[in-house]
């Protein structure tokens, strides 16, 4: 016994001079032990500088007219004549692309490197390879704005394309060690749009009374029941039998007809804008749910469900933004993720939109700072995320991507134009008005305002 516990008695004893002298070197030298200047507080990746300039686009090839050339050559005494051939064109071609001479102004001009018969026009000296197949998808040259030379193209992605600058003698590689990157955007900015647009069943000519559909809703989204719940309460009140399938479709179609409609309400904005997402499940798999709210007021701006989290949905949830704006100026925030970055920085490339991004760092930053001043209000749109999970925890996953949009559109309805806030003193946040002044504060008026607007 005394031979076990001999050496733990040497070990604690060795261990409190060891922390002895440990303290007594912390107190009496200076030990750095502070991170780096440049060490990135956060664990998201960092891109490229977004303060470059945009690339320069080598000019498509401009149309000429063929008898304005010969014209001027004849004024200036070097007519052009016709080609003099000795065999015939093995291309059938009909004119230059460029300028449309006719035939007997082209002539043969030797083989590209893939061995497809070349042709020049002798009038205004264009090339080309009449058999050659045209690329998939055409894209205009991009330069590098430091060294003019031309970008290549660096990665493919679903949406985009990144281009980069290999060029060893760029000044942007010799002074900063960094390589210039583009990128392009493959998509029509004017389709980006998250509004539900499937219509399963005509309600106006449902079976069942608009009364019991708007207290349906109710039950769906005000109340945040499933919908099998919400069958088993029109079965207990209302005696009614409806299957879950048919209040989705209920749900879906409502939502389709109003979505139109929806962004013609005259919210109260305030300039401040406060853009996250956060995640639900839609078929057992995880999809982000972006939403912007007013940072003041409180009230959804518009909403974005997508299955990826990346600069193209940040993007698109933006420009419904700057829509509701009309391109006045307003101020961001967001969180650190880069996609916010791009996305502010192709919105004022593409858009034209004066945008002044004012991206947080953590729960409860240091004092001073932007993300000292703007924090409070990204705290509040994590408080209406956390709202918004109280009713979607019990549907635990929507069953389909078009339900869950309608989902998140009726809530921001009821949220916006019906629910009280506690916040506002038990008012409603963005309240709406009939044609006899009386305010709309149930689902029934609600559809009714809409078909009075419409």
């Amino acid at each position: 016994m005394f031979r076990q516990l001999l050496p733990v008695f040497f070990l604690t004893h060795l261990l409190n001079f060891l922390l002895k002298i440990s303290l007594f070197a912390l107190k009496h030298f200076k030990v750095d032990i502070q991170p780096p200047v440049d060490l990135q507080p956060s664990g998201y990746k960092v891109l490229s500088p977004l303060e470059d300039p945009l690339p320069l686009v080598e000019k498509v090839v401009e149309k000429k007219d063929y008898k304005k050339i010969l014209a001027e050559a004849e004024a200036q005494g070097k007519p052009i004549s016709h080609v003099r051939r000795i065999k015939p064109l093995c291309v059938d071609v009909d004119k230059c692309p460029v300028c449309g001479a006719p035939p007997d102004y082209l002539y043969s001009f030797g083989k590209d490197p893939d061995g497809f018969q070349k042709l020049q026009c002798k009038v205004c000296k264009h090339q080309w390879a009449p058999g050659k197949p045209a690329p998939k998808k055409s894209r205009p040259t991009y330069r590098c704005p430091f060294c003019r030379s031309a970008l290549i193209q660096d990665k493919t992605r679903k949406n985009f394309t990144v281009f980069k600058c290999r060029n060893d003698n760029c000044p942007k590689w010799l002074n900063h060690r960094k390589r210039y990157r583009f990128r392009a955007f493959d998509v029509d900015f004017d389709e980006l749009s998250s509004s539900p647009n499937a219509t399963p069943v005509n309600l106006a000519k449902s079976h069942f009374s608009p009364f019991l559909i708007a207290q349906t809703v109710n039950l769906y989204v005000g109340l945040g029941l499933s919908l099998r719940q919400t069958v088993s309460v029109l079965q207990h009140i209302w005696q009614v039998q409806v299957s879950h399938q048919t209040i989705q479709n209920w749900v879906v179609s409502l939502a389709s007809k109003l979505a139109p409609l929806v962004k013609s309400i005259n919210l109260p904005l305030s300039g401040l804008v406060v853009i996250d997402e956060t995640y639900i499940k839609v078929k057992g798999k995880w999809h982000y749910l972006f939403t912007a709210c007013d940072g003041l007021r409180g009230f959804i701006i518009s909403q974005h469900l997508s299955p990826h989290r990346d600069a193209l949905a940040a993007l698109t949830i933006l420009k419904e933004v700057i829509d509701r704006y009309s391109n006045h100026e307003f101020i961001l925030v967001t969180d650190k993720a880069p996609i916010y970055d791009v996305a502010v920085h192709f919105a004022s490339v593409f858009f034209g939109a004066d945008i002044r991004h004012r991206p947080v760092l953590g729960i409860s930053p240091p004092p001073g700072g932007d993300s000292h001043t703007y924090r409070p209000y990204k705290n509040r749109l994590e408080r209406l995320f956390g709202s918004y999970k109280a009713h979607y925890k019990r549907h635990k996953s929507f069953s389909s991507f078009e339900g869950a949009v309608a989902h998140a559109l009726l809530y921001q309805l009821y949220y916006n134009h019906l629910k009280p806030h506690e916040a506002s003193d038990g008012k409603v946040l963005a309240p709406l008005k009939d044609k006899h002044g009386h305010q709309v504060d149930n689902w029934a008026k609600l559809i009714q305002w809409f078909v009075e607007l419409n």
